[in-house]
């Protein structure tokens, strides 16, 4: 590379690095997904909004610690709930809500949701009989999880006067309230189901804390009663014949079924809010940010399969598919097949198939992704009519899983030391392709990889340790009628046929954006074979940047619908899978903000 071209790189990423930090907003998480789902967030936002505002993540432990921050000037916003918005409020932190939530339509929002209780049918006891019951919270402090019950339970609670902490303590049998001082509280956190110090950790490595872990808390037996928000049951349930085994406690002391929460609550609460410092606090840029990401500003960008579903049932439509093999003239009128999803065992295990997978070791690429992910699951799904798949296999490694799950049971972590077990990048050896299938070599019996894993890892494709001497005849994929096939034959022998990457739009810039893009990969596309000092539309110094980098070129699509281009096992794999998530981005928007 030549060094005036060094210096001009030099000089855009430093210019990233000195952001005008006026336009900069440094975002809170509390934890690795949410940290994830920021970079993926200030990515985005560099891709679209090249003035700015900008996006910078800080990483804390818990929602006080970043409210400190804010108030200390070393973060400039987070998301919380409406106690911690009250709580954040007090002095010395002097923080005010910017942005609220809502749970309405465009037409009617609302920027509050009601804190119920919510039972299991077959029990029988009101409200006014939870002492000595064992009970779930979403977290010391927090709105429908705790201030709104314990308020409610005030009168009934032994020695009010005394701390909250310690007449809940005395109030229940027992209970999991996350953020709770364990040490002073002991009874507070019995029920928790937490590993170690995870156990009542103020975040998600503790399994039972926020809405869906207390709910889980109720549904696994742990506890007799869940305090949550109305939509936490919907949300966790959503086969209605499953949210008829619950009910909720009404104020009156009756129950009513959970579809009734508008006639039995506890309290309407506030949304949850995005809070800022009251002096210097950046709400307007913060507004201008969220505002952008929400709106349809920006005309179009490359997804993955699993993502392209999302922005299908979003009213987006896939407008040109990246190609990886077709380099001829027909290039840019065939949109390649995409790419097999394959469940690969070792030869010498000749009993597992399809059909037996229950209690067998299973690898992943990871948590979300399509082959690794998304497909497999989605199927078994279809098997088991239920989201528990950490009881399905015996064990298994899928990077992105909570750290005490079985299925992070296999995970290794990095070389480097421990503590980067199972997490979604390539700290974790078994992380990807080439590391499920690695786990499946060390430790697993099956792997979900794509059809070309096994081939460039055996045969002396890759010359680590684990892999040189193996040989592709060692492994082969499972059929989903039961039967096997060498891996060479996946064509006839795969679990669904994953899709290509390819380019998204609003239908109204469908047009547009494909003519435009056809106009730049005939002046940038693989016709220019010096990218040292030519722009190069499908080549990044960094790894895929705006389109993967063995993209030939980008290919028309036919019928420009998000279900045709995904085809119907894709589909189906996603729309079961879709059961089991509680993702705030199935919901088509990262924040639903108030209308402007």
């Amino acid at each position: 590379m030549r060094p005036a071209v060094r210096a001009l790189l030099a000089c855009a990423v430093l210019g990233l690095c000195l952001a005008d930090p006026e336009r900069t907003v440094r975002w809170c998480t509390i934890s690795t997904h949410e940290a994830n789902k920021c970079a993926s967030f200030r990515e985005n936002v560099l891709r679209i909004l090249e003035s700015g505002p900008f996006v910078s993540c800080v990483k804390k432990t818990s929602h006080m610690d970043c409210i400190k921050a804010i108030s200390n000037n070393e973060a400039d916003a987070v998301t919380l709930d409406g106690g911690l918005v009250y709580e954040a409020g007090l002095k010395p932190n002097n923080l005010k809500p910017v942005v609220a939530e809502f749970h309405g339509t465009k037409d009617n929002p609302q920027t509050h949701y009601y804190a119920v209780a919510v039972v299991k049918k077959d029990t029988d006891f009101k409200l006014n009989e939870l002492r000595g019951k064992k009970s779930c919270h979403t977290g010391l402090g927090r709105s429908a999880g705790w201030n709104i019950p314990m308020g409610k339970l005030y009168k009934e609670l032994p020695d009010p006067q005394e701390s909250i902490q310690r007449a809940a303590a005395n109030f229940f049998s027992a209970s999991c309230v996350p953020c709770a001082d364990q040490s002073s509280f002991p009874k507070l956190c019995q029920l928790c189901a937490g590993k170690g110090t995870d156990k009542c950790a103020c975040s998600n490595h503790e399994p039972y804390f926020g809405y869906s872990g207390a709910f889980k808390c109720l549904m696994e037996g742990a506890g007799d009663v869940a305090f949550v928000k109305h939509s936490t049951v919907f949300d966790n349930l959503p086969n209605p014949e499953d949210r008829k085994n619950y009910e909720l406690l009404c104020g009156d002391n009756t129950r009513k079924s959970v579809d009734d929460y508008q006639e039995c609550y506890l309290a309407m609460v506030p949304s949850h809010a995005v809070v800022a410092r009251t002096v210097g606090g950046k709400e307007d840029v913060i507004w201008e940010l969220l505002n952008h990401a929400q709106k349809g500003e920006a005309d179009a960008m490359s997804l993955d399969g699993g993502y392209l579903y999302i922005a299908g049932k979003c009213g987006l439509v896939p407008v040109l598919a990246e190609n990886y093999k077709t380099e001829d003239g027909s290039c840019k009128n065939t949109p390649e097949k995409g790419y097999l999803a394959v469940a690969v065992v070792k030869t010498s295990d000749a009993n597992i198939n399809w059909n037996n997978l229950k209690g067998k070791k299973s690898c992943h690429t990871a948590v979300d992704r399509t082959a690794g992910w998304n497909i497999p699951m989605g199927l078994l799904y279809s098997k088991i009519n239920n989201c528990k798949f950490d009881e399905f296999f015996s064990a298994g490694c899928a990077p992105g899983s909570p750290r005490n799950s079985s299925l992070c049971a296999l995970c290794i972590g990095s070389e480097k030391g421990t503590g980067k077990e199972c997490v979604p990048n390539s700290n974790e050896r078994y992380y990807g392709y080439t590391g499920a299938f690695r786990c499946l070599v060390e430790r697993g019996d099956v792997a979900f990889v794509k059809d070309q894993t096994v081939i460039q890892n055996t045969d002396g494709n890759n010359n680590e340790a684990w892999a040189k001497n193996l040989k592709k005849e060692n492994f082969e994929v499972l059929c989903k009628d039961g039967t096997r096939k060498p891996v060479t034959d996946a064509e006839n022998c795969h679990l669904a046929r994953g899709p290509n990457h390819a380019v998204v739009s609003r239908k109204d810039k469908a047009t547009c954006v494909e003519k435009i893009l056809n106009k730049q990969q005939d002046d940038f596309g693989k016709s220019v074979t010096d990218c040292t000092s030519n722009f190069c539309l499908f080549q990044s110094n960094s790894k895929d940047l705006l389109f993967r980098d063995d993209t030939k070129c980008l290919a028309s699509i036919a019928k420009k619908t998000y279900d045709s281009y995904l085809g119907d096992d894709y589909v189906r794999a996603m729309t079961n899978l879709r059961q089991c998530s509680t993702s705030k981005l199935l919901e088509c928007l990262l924040l639903h903000l108030a209308v402007s």
